[in-house]
């Protein structure tokens, strides 16, 4: 047998890797059912004895989970047919149910009861009170929950009674270290609506810092809402505060400032690193040219074909090659390199993974048409890219990697050099910039797409930042409470000032002194990030290459000056 490296390194052959993933709200399920029709899953399991999977799907009720739920049945029994064990495949969907109004308190009122079996030196608050009003009335299953009240289902459900979300992650892990393979877990949710972004907050922070012991990467997949989403959705106040929040993760200096007050627990539980899913072109490929059918059906039909044809591509993505691919892809973004080769991108530590759908059965161009056809509406969609991005223009990156889909037919060569022209004179930075593209054919002749990652990206730089920002501006403060999640069951309101410290973010929800030492003007983004990732790993690498002593032909640096 072949040996192999995990890094690609030593011997030029990559291990395959175990893919598990925990997944939340509605959003997340379609992301399940994605991985549970792309195939390789069952041929790495049914090929290699060291794999096992593992996959949690999480919400609030059970209206979103029955296909992912029935996906998973037929996907065992396909499973027993090769003879692959049942205990190499653990398939959880818990649907959490919405608690009576006096256990829901109860628990929350708990809270400090709660964190203090995480932190054992706990500030035990006096003024804690808890962080959803009394005055709250609980919607259905099925509603809409707002991201605090998400936050505090999901943390009755770890915490209290007989714990039925801890006893799932302790099962979920307990799988995933059956594995004798490299393992990464993928955490996909929605950022605009109120479950997941709600619940992810807390339940990534006990995935990978207290069960996995940040051992295994833990990547986030983060979807951004589309402009054919409800207006409770589209571009929403909570979408805001969740990039605020995972900003706060993932940027090292403002976590640092984070733990500086709150402790280890809160570093940054996406170890593996992070990807903010576009849906926007896929979305308007989708939508504008269907407009037959009665309106509220064909909106709603069109919103789920376009969301779980984005959470296909994601999926089938992560599964190339068993995950080789997705390993390799975050390399350049600094999270799966060796140690001795990582280096930060701090406040652009976002990678996009932008699914540009190019062309959709039955729209503009019918079977049997002329090639001429397909490659004008290829090059019009191809154009289309900057507008649907969601980026703001001027953002630039030193590496895009591109993986395109079509059929043999539709000319592999034209959809490449037209997508290679455009991202690099759009996205690149002139001088030491890598693109790589991939081609794949796709199953179906009529369908054409490209999935375009770019790491370097700042939560500035998406258009939907700022929108989102605009309509949590029009909020009154309880209202904006209810779109927080992260930290606020400690104090602070990450997304507003500090009340007693002058710059700093983190409005203490009780009117004492809780806060984080993160400048309140990062959060806003009034005060902009470096203009590139590039400037940022320029100077952690000067910062690592200063010396103690004279070198050859050179004078002692400022740090030797001062050693002397």
């Amino acid at each position: 047998m072949v040996s192999t490296s995990l890094y690609n390194s030593a011997t030029g052959m990559q291990s395959p890797h175990c893919i598990h993933t925990v997944a939340i709200g509605r959003t997340g399920a379609a992301y399940i059912e994605a991985l549970l029709r792309t195939g390789e899953i069952e041929d790495l399991l049914a090929e290699d004895a060291r794999a096992t999977c593992a996959i949690l799907l999480v919400d609030i009720g059970q209206q979103d989970m029955d296909i992912a739920i029935d996906y998973a049945n037929s996907f065992k029994k396909r499973l027993e047919s090769r003879g692959v064990a049942a205990d190499r495949f653990n398939f959880q969907a818990v649907a959490l149910e919405v608690p009576e109004r006096d256990e829901f308190f109860e628990g929350l009122n708990r809270t400090r009861e709660f964190l203090k079996l995480e932190y054992p030196r706990y500030y035990w608050n006096p003024n804690f009170e808890s962080y959803v009003s009394h005055k709250y009335e609980m919607p259905e299953a099925g509603s809409h929950f707002p991201r605090l009240v998400a936050k505090g289902i999901y943390a009755n459900a770890y915490y209290a009674g007989d714990r039925p979300m801890e006893k799932a992650l302790d099962s979920f892990v307990e799988t995933v270290e059956k594995a004798t393979l490299p393992s990464m877990v993928l955490v996909p949710f929605s950022l605009a609506g109120g479950t997941g972004s709600g619940m992810v907050v807390d339940l990534a922070r006990h995935l990978s810092n207290i069960k996995l012991g940040r051992r295994i990467p833990v990547i986030g997949v983060g979807q951004l809402s589309h402009s054919g989403d409800d207006d409770s959705v589209q571009n929403s106040a909570g979408q805001y505060c969740a990039l605020n929040e995972i900003d706060c993760m993932l940027d090292d200096d403002k976590n640092n400032g984070v733990i500086t007050v709150w402790g280890d627990l809160y570093k940054s539980p996406f170890t593996g690193g992070f990807f903010v899913v576009n849906p926007e072109h896929s979305w308007k490929r989708l939508s504008s040219y269907t407009e037959t059918g009665e309106k509220e059906i064909r909106q709603g039909f069109r919103q789920m074909v376009a969301n779980r044809f984005v959470a296909d591509s994601f999926m089938r993505f992560a599964m190339l090659d068993y995950g080789r691919v997705l390993f390799r892809s975050l390399r350049p973004a600094g999270f799966t390199g060796a140690p001795h080769e990582t280096l930060s991108s701090k406040s652009r530590n976002w990678t996009l993974f932008d699914v540009a759908k190019l062309t959709h059965p039955g729209v503009q161009v019918l079977p049997g048409e002329a090639q001429s056809r397909w490659q004008s509406v290829l090059a019009q969609w191809i154009d289309f890219i900057p507008e649907h991005s969601g980026l703001r223009d001027g953002f630039q990156t030193d590496y895009a990697e591109v993986h395109i889909h079509a059929s043999r037919d539709m000319g592999f060569d034209n959809i490449e050099k037209g997508v290679k022209d455009l991202v690099s004179s759009t996205y690149l930075l002139e001088g030491d910039s890598t693109y790589q593209s991939y081609n794949h054919e796709f199953f179906d002749a009529l369908t054409s797409y490209a999935n375009i990652i770019m790491p370097g990206v700042a939560k500035t730089d998406l258009e939907a930042f700022w929108e989102s920002q605009k309509n949590y501006d029009l909020l009154d403060w309880e209202a904006k409470l209810h779109e927080h999640a992260w930290l606020v069951d400690i104090g602070p309101m990450l997304s507003e000032p500090a009340i007693r410290f002058e710059g700093m973010a983190g409005e203490c929800i009780w009117g004492c002194a809780c806060w984080v030492v993160v400048p309140y003007d990062e959060i806003r983004g009034d005060k902009l990030p470096p203009a590139n990732r590039k400037i940022i790993l320029e100077e952690g690498i000067a910062a690592m290459t200063k010396t103690l002593v004279n070198t050859p032909g050179g004078q002692p640096d400022v740090a030797a000056k001062q050693h002397a």
